[in-house]
């Protein structure tokens, strides 16, 4: 994006002010820029609050809007019912060769001394607590299971810790395991990894960046200034977040952080490698240390503001989605960009004015540029004739449309066990489970039938029982049919008799696609079965944790929808201001989704059908399709701003081939480095982050090897001059193969020209 002519529209003379004061600023005062950014980062370190996040509150139920129909059931259930049968902590005490007798009574007194309390009102009420405790009876004789619940205002991991201790009371026993597992326990080991890891991660992305940027630019030195400046970046915008977080009283989940770290080192990275890209040229074109920073931010600097722009807006159209957890999305990632922008268009110009030539030490001498006296390559006059682009354009679209047919039976998860490593001892809990044949025992789900008298009519009830075991993916009921205590303990029947309730096991993990999906079904069918039964005009309510997660889902799906469709207009409205044009943009945006698309047809190919995921977590298609977009227009004012400012003064297959090849190495570096920093995300081993790794690495390089180079450039030759309409800036000469040969040869050897002008055309003119 080149500076507006001397002698433009008097409304650009305040921003060409504006611009020259800024480069004015950080290069001649590039060592007050420098010590300024040092001194503000010690102070926000000591003076900020940090991050404010957490596992994700009390349990799955905190992740429901207010309005959630099945946690106002689940909350009615527990003033109707004297004991509750919904618990996030199950206790699993199994034994290979069966449970004795002595243990099973063991199992059964040792939780009842625990709900006579709370019966009685002698049960703790102080924080750090178990409040109560129910065995559960089930049709496995080497199996048993018994529900926790703590008092109020304990923690998560003090809930996990109670669970452990209260499972202790079994180790003493020879052939006898025990496991705590379940929504709370899960969590509380997610958030383990992720602390344990996250340092991890970000050290390690930092060197495979460091690795990278060094092969790059074959230097020593400049790796070390993108590693000052993303950690002088990422001190800050953390620090910022957890302000931002504090004033407006919100709590980011832990898993925000591992996205926002690689979202911020990696555009950081990037926009380091397009200001080393125009420093190199200007020094190789035999520009002076200040001049060469003055005239590579001249270039670099407006596409750069720009694409963060692009960033920055798209991740913020996240505030579109309804849901609390999602629009929590927008500001967390949104931040990142902005402190990522200000910081590289600041810190990193002071840094080019002071290093000049020893930034690529010890590769100080001139280096040709890729491209450079070479004329147009094979694909640039593949996508350059109309019958090439139309041909390239087929096969494009047709391999991105193949990709994305997966994506027709995705499946959204929110098992919280599921996703923990296999050797996780939650896991190992849930396994337990599993082979007993009750998975869906450590979250059931509750039916509540009301009708005055009901308990009276035990029969049908017992019927009604049976019926609802036959369903699929249902293991066993528990209900009146097996009433575990006395009336009088309120687990089946309310004290007045109105209201009778059944515990459904399924048969599968309860927070998982496919359970989800099973209670749905029950869920159609259970008013026919109540009448099947006898049962006749009842009221039927249905509640627990796989309901609350199938209305997550069904939010998430809504949420999708809504947020994707603002961020396309958002990116689309910025690309056609950038580009003063209409079609152009549209067709860009188009196969920028079609490319999101494909890469999350490709992760469902790779995690749900080949690896047998029952789904993919519920947020990470919402995240990475969101981020994806958001970086696809980025690399769109990367590569077309280039191609669209050559075209101003050349025809279009012209332009083509000159901006091309020059913006084609630090495009590709950049869409590189950060696909490798997302990817570097898979690290930490939980399935939701191999999942956002494999997500954005696949998406990112799609985009860097397919769209750019191809598709783009492909789809613009076959536009022609109405890609511009209607502001008509596009030429569409036809130009010979020897023709546009003979223009780019002479273009990189022409003597090089000081002025700003864009990136493509310097690249050419700095030979």
């Amino acid at each position: 994006m080149s500076a507006p002519a001397a002698g433009g529209p008097r409304s650009w003379r305040p921003l060409r002010a504006l611009a020259r004061g800024y480069r004015t600023a950080v290069v001649s005062g590039r060592w007050f820029v420098v010590l300024a950014w040092i001194i503000g980062t010690v102070v926000v370190s000591t003076n900020l609050p940090a991050q404010t996040s957490g596992p994700g509150g009390g349990g799955i139920g905190s992740l429901v809007p207010e309005d959630s129909e099945a946690f106002a059931v689940q909350e009615r259930s527990l003033d109707m019912f004297r004991i509750p049968v919904l618990s996030q902590t199950a206790v699993v005490v199994t034994d290979p060769g069966g449970l004795s007798a002595l243990t099973q009574a063991d199992a059964a007194l040792w939780a009842l001394s625990y709900s006579q309390r709370f019966l009685d009102g002698t049960a703790p009420t102080g924080r750090g607590n178990i409040a109560a405790a129910v065995p559960i009876p089930t049709s496995t004789p080497d199996t048993l299971v018994t529900y926790l619940y703590v008092t109020g205002g304990t923690s998560l991991a003090q809930a996990a810790a109670l669970a452990d201790e209260y499972a202790a009371h079994f180790n003493n026993q020879d052939s006898v395991r025990t496991y705590v597992t379940g929504v709370t326990p899960a969590q509380v080991r997610q958030a383990h990894y992720l602390e344990t890891r996250l340092h991890v991660f970000e050290i390690a992305t930092l060197v495979l960046i460091s690795l990278v940027v060094g092969v790059v630019f074959r230097s020593i030195v400049a790796p070390l200034v993108v590693l000052f400046t993303a950690g002088l970046g990422y001190l800050v915008a953390i620090r910022f977040l957890g302000l931002i977080a504090a004033q407006l009283g919100f709590s980011l989940p832990d898993q925000m952080q591992p996205l926002i770290a690689a979202l911020l080192i990696g555009v950081i990275t990037d926009y380091c490698v397009l200001f080393f890209s125009g420093l190199r040229r200007e020094l190789d074109a035999g520009a002076s240390r200040l001049d060469a920073a003055r005239r590579a931010v001249a270039v670099e600097g407006p596409i750069i503001a720009v694409a963060g722009i692009t960033v920055a807006a798209g991740t913020a159209a996240l505030l579109a989605a309804d849901y609390n957890l999602f629009r929590a999305f927008g500001p967390a990632l949104s931040l990142a960009v902005i402190v990522g922008v200000l910081v590289s268009l600041t810190l990193v110009p002071a840094l080019l004015a002071i290093l000049g030539k020893w930034l690529f030490v010890p590769n100080q001498g001139r280096v040709v540029s890729q491209g450079a006296g070479r004329g147009a390559g094979p694909l640039v006059r593949i996508v350059i004739s109309r019958r090439g682009a139309a041909v390239a354009a087929a096969l494009s679209l047709a391999v991105l449309t193949l990709a994305a047919l997966p994506l027709t039976h995705m499946r959204l998860d929110l098992s919280f066990t599921g996703g923990l490593p296999d050797d996780d001892r939650v896991t190992r809990g849930a396994v337990a489970l599993e082979e007993a044949g009750i998975r869906g025992v450590e979250a059931p789900t509750e039916i509540i039938i009301e009708q005055p008298g009901i308990a009276g009519r035990r029969d049908r009830l017992e019927r009604l029982q049976q019926l609802i075991e036959s369903q699929p993916g249902v293991a066993e009921v528990l209900g009146p049919a097996q009433n575990p205590l006395p009336d009088s303990y309120g687990v089946v029947f309310t004290p007045d008799g109105g209201a009778a309730r059944f515990v459904v096991i399924l048969d599968s993990d309860p927070l998982a696609a496919p359970a989800i999906a099973d209670l749905d079904r029950l869920e159609s069918r259970i008013a026919d079965l109540a009448a099947e039964a006898g049962l006749g005009d009842v009221d039927l309510s249905v509640t627990g944790q796989t309901a609350i997660a199938g209305e997550l889902a069904d939010i998430t799906w809504d949420n999708l929808r809504v947020t994707l469709l603002a961020v396309v207009i958002v990116e689309l409205v910025i690309l056609m201001v950038f580009l003063r044009a209409i079609p152009a943009p549209v067709v860009l945006m188009f196969t920028s989704a079609l490319s999101v698309a494909s890469a999350l047809g490709l992760t469902v190919l790779v995690f749900q059908d080949w690896q047998g995921d029952p789904g993919l977590t519920f947020y990470a298609p919402f995240a990475t399709a969101v981020l994806l977009l958001a970086l696809g227009s980025d690399y769109n004012v990367f590569a077309v701003g280039s191609i669209w400012e050559a075209a101003a003064r050349m025809p279009l297959s012209k332009a083509i081939a000159v901006a091309m090849p020059s913006t084609s190495r630090a495009i590709s570096a950049a869409g590189v480095i950060l696909a490798a920093t997302f990817a570097m995300v898979a690290i930490i081993p939980l399935d939701t982050f191999r999942q956002v790794a494999f997500t954005m690495a696949v998406g990112l390089l799609i985009d860097t090897f397919l769209v750019r180079p191809v598709l783009t450039p492909a789809v613009l030759t076959l536009l022609g001059s109405a890609s511009s309409w209607p502001s008509r800036r596009i030429r569409t000469e036809a130009v010979s193969a020897e023709e546009l040969h003979r223009t780019a040869v002479a273009a990189a050897r022409e003597p090089h020209q000081p002025r700003a002008g864009n990136a493509a055309e310097k690249e050419m003119a700095g030979r």
